[in-house]
This record gives C-alpha cells, sequence and structure tokens, in this order.
C-alpha cells in the first residue's frame, strides 16, 4: 500500500469514525491541498473503501441501506458497518 493509499484510508476511517455517514466528496476534498482539484482523489477512495468494505470495517449505503460496492454507480455514502434491513 503507497503513502497515498494508506493516507485515503486512514481519512475515511476518521470521518467514519463518530457514527455519521461521509460522501466520498468529503473525503476527497479533506485530501486535497489548497486549490488542487479534489476530483482525482475519487477512484482512490472508491478502492480503498472497497477494502475496507471487504474487511467487514466499512459499508457503502444508498438511500440509507447498505449496498455492495460491486457495480454500484452513483450517489453512494460511507459509514461504519451497519446490518441489511
Amino acid at each position: 500500500m503507497t503513502a497515498v493509499d494508506q493516507a485515503v484510508r486512514d481519512e475515511i476511517v476518521r470521518q467514519i469514525a463518530d457514527g455519521k455517514s461521509v460522501a466520498p466528496r468529503d473525503v476527497a476534498q479533506a485530501l486535497a491541498g489548497e486549490g488542487e482539484d479534489w476530483r482525482k482523489y475519487l477512484p482512490r477512495i472508491r478502492a480503498e473503501a472497497t477494502a475496507l468494505y471487504n474487511a467487514g470495517e466499512l459499508s457503502f449505503l444508498r438511500k440509507r441501506k447498505p449496498v455492495s460496492p460491486s457495480g454500484l454507480k452513483g450517489v453512494y455514502r460511507l459509514s461504519k458497518p451497519v446490518e441489511a434491513e
């Protein structure tokens, strides 16, 4: 894992630690430096979030319900692991 990937993973974990869900955009903006394009972080955020999901440490949410990241397109949020209803 590269230093950037570790920074991405650490930021995701930090932002979901309080139990609230977070948009990938929020994570990207926290990682981006002043004047830097935050969008370039989105693919890495998705990859690290998927790794955390596979390890059981994170949930992907769509309309407040847990979903699999496999084939997921569109708007989603990240949160601590939640059980499917």
